[in-house]
């Protein structure tokens, strides 16, 4: 299963082809996204972009944060010696983890943690 970081997802709704043939790889899957993605494409959407928006979200499963994750970000955080690590990606990062999921970005370096199994799509 694969857990979908905010930047793939977003250049999936801004039509990029290569992000397009990269997710159609992962389409007989059950995908996911954290809360935190879904907060992080809906704080930034434009009110004419709602409906591709909700259509991407709701085909994919949302899961959400509880204590165990958090700390678990907490641990990743702690342990990235020489990282500035973002409290989201800490909570994403925490979630494919304990879900054990494929961490699907393009930004693998905001993902030091060796607990991680990550796709990074080069599109």
């Amino acid at each position: 299963m694969a857990l979908f970081d905010t930047d793939v997802l977003i250049d999936q709704l801004r039509g990029n082809e290569g992000a397009k043939k990269m997710m159609m790889k992962f389409q007989y899957e059950q995908n996911s996204c954290s809360v935190i993605t879904s907060g992080e494409i809906l704080f930034g959407m434009r009110i004419e972009e709602e409906e591709k928006t909700f259509a991407l979200i709701n085909n994919l499963e949302e899961i959400p944060v509880n204590s165990e994750i958090i700390r678990l970000a907490r641990d990743i955080k702690t342990k990235a010696k020489g990282f500035q690590l973002e409290l989201y990606d800490c909570i994403i990062a925490a979630t494919a983890i304990k879900y054990n999921h494929l961490l699907v970005t393009r930004n693998a370096k905001h993902y030091p943690d060796n607990r991680l199994k990550i796709f990074a799509p080069n599109y």
